[in-house]
């Protein structure tokens, strides 16, 4: 009461004038000192607030779930392109897609591939191609492949067919019409090796309905056809394996043969033995090849080619993986989910990003099935009939893979 009388009161004494200023600027400071100390717990309390409202809308999650294909080699060259030809001269470039729907494909929430093509803007004849085996394949083909498939390996020996530039412009092109890429025609590029993908999934609720999400999930890739593994290539894995799932893949063996060599087998084995990752899949052969649990866990040794332009008949069917992902929702998983939008550009951070969360790895459920196609020369790759299918799955001995896998 008396700052207020102060304040308005009579002022021609001058020690009243005195108290009063004074009194005032007591007043502003403990008026300053409150509003600062109520900043202080009111953005806090509001972010409380907030989280406890996301954490009501979280609770609605029940599962993460995420279907996911993946295919063997890619190669839309030589005469993929040509058969692609119109009459004019020009490419369609869609055609050698044009009949992947008899896959489903809205069923799968990512498709990957072997992608063993370096792709440029260069002119190489298609009787080039054919005499050298040195592929090129057309950027104008990126665009289709993007309608298609979400992930690319491109750890092989092909990428490089048109030198270090070539396969810095596969990489470039792939990644700009919407495919992330894996891998690295060279091993000893050991930044290369891993790559955190971001990956769709589909967020499960009470009410029985769902919503799209992202998560992150590391892929790794090795190209061994003409190496062998280096000191420290494998175990580049180990770093991302810590703290979350990684499929691990391998362009590794001896060509056109029908089961793993020694060196397919003990690559597979030495990455699950030492490297915890969730699956194996290699391919080189071109055929498809035996499949095996090892320790649990899947191991394929070649899925063979998927979209080729090859002539026998072994080189003109393919195994694709279809693979089921079930994860349980709790808070780490979210923050996960939160995080997985940040992973879709190669050479992103977003493992850093992850141990400075310190986000704990989440635990994953696997279940797979078995697809067969075919393709080859002057045939658009479709999915296999029931007997074709029926004689891939007995080369890659599936129903004997699967009861060890349960």
């Amino acid at each position: 009461m008396r700052a207020k009388k102060y304040a308005h009161g009579d002022s021609s004494h001058p020690e009243r004038l005195k108290a009063a200023i004074i009194g005032v600027l007591i007043v502003a400071i403990g008026i300053g000192l409150f509003s600062w100390q109520n900043r202080g717990t009111t953005e806090p309390e509001q972010t409380h607030a907030n989280n406890q409202q996301n954490t009501t809308a979280e609770s609605d999650i029940v599962s993460v779930k995420g279907r996911y294909l993946f295919s063997g080699t890619i190669v839309p060259a030589r005469a993929v392109e040509n058969e692609a030809r119109r009459a004019d001269g020009s490419v369609d470039y869609a055609q050698p897609f044009s009949k992947l729907d008899t896959f489903n494909p809205d069923q799968y929430d990512g498709w990957m591939v072997d992608f063993e093509c370096p792709m440029t803007q260069n002119d190489i004849p298609y009787q080039t191609q054919v005499q050298n085996t040195v592929f090129n394949c057309p950027d104008e083909f990126a665009p289709e492949l993007a309608k298609h498939f979400t992930v690319a390996n491109v750890a092989n020996n092909h990428t490089r067919d048109q030198g270090d530039e070539g396969y810095t412009d596969t990489v470039r092109f792939l990644e700009s019409a919407g495919i992330q890429t894996v891998g690295h025609w060279d091993p000893r590029e050991t930044d290369e090796i891993c790559e955190v993908i971001a990956m769709k999934v589909r967020l499960q609720k009470k009410d029985g309905t769902e919503e799209d999400g992202t998560l992150p999930i590391a892929f790794c890739a090795w190209h061994y056809f003409e190496k062998d593994p280096a000191p420290g290539e494998l175990a580049e894995m180990d770093k991302y394996a810590e703290i979350m799932p990684v499929f691990a893949f391998s362009q590794v063996g001896v060509e056109y043969r029908p089961n793993a060599d020694p060196k397919q087998i003990a690559i597979a084995h030495d990455l699950i033995d030492d490297h915890d990752p969730e699956f194996v899949i290699e391919n080189s052969a071109h055929w498809v090849q035996n499949t095996e649990s090892y320790k649990g866990k899947l191991v394929v040794y070649s899925t063979g080619n998927f979209i080729f332009d090859q002539l026998d008949s072994e080189t003109n069917r393919g195994l694709s993986i279809d693979a089921e992902m079930t994860i349980n929702y709790d808070k780490n998983v979210q923050a996960w989910l939160d995080l997985g939008r940040t992973c879709e550009v190669r050479g992103d951070n977003c493992l850093e990003l992850a141990k400075d969360l310190e986000l704990k790895k989440v635990d994953i459920t696997l279940s797979y099935q078995a697809v067969g196609s075919s393709t080859g020369y002057r045939e658009l790759t479709q999915k296999a009939t029931p007997d074709l299918k029926a004689a891939i799955e007995t080369r890659a001995r599936w129903q004997e893979t699967l009861k060890n896998l349960e």
